[in-house]
């Protein structure tokens, strides 16, 4: 009976002795590296509607909390008493950290009417805003 408790009792101890294995790391290249700790640049799109004498205006408004190059498309769709119209918009957009821009606007007598803005960099949609009434 004292030879198998002490079998046991040895083993016990040698596996307890035995090195544990080294934890590994996988390290990413440094651009990568670089990527996963930057923070996501942040936009907001969105339209403001005014009453006027005349009727309505939109504006396209856009701000990033960080630097952002890009463009940005604005289309409006209306259809009123004097008709409908179509309003298309866009160009480039240079914005620094925390900066705000109105990008487009446009004026209608009024009715029913869709609005579209986007805001793209060259990594894609930054942000998008719709507005329908």
């Amino acid at each position: 009976m004292k030879i198998p408790l002490i079998a046991a009792t040895l083993a016990l101890v040698t596996a307890c002795a035995a090195p544990a294995p080294a934890p590994t790391y996988a390290l990413l290249p440094p651009d990568e590296a670089l990527a996963a700790t930057a923070p996501a640049a942040s936009a907001d799109c969105w339209i403001r509607e005014t009453r006027t004498a005349n009727g309505l205006r939109l504006k396209a408004i856009v701000q990033s909390d960080y630097a952002v190059r890009g463009s940005y498309d604005f289309t409006v769709t209306s259809q009123g008493p004097g008709g409908s119209s179509d309003v298309t918009q866009g160009g480039e957009v240079d914005l620094a950290d925390g900066e705000s821009a109105t990008v487009g606007s446009a004026e209608f007598s009024g009715g029913r009417y869709r609005a579209f803005l986007t805001l793209s960099d060259a990594g894609g949609e930054l942000c998008s805003a719709e507005q329908l009434s």
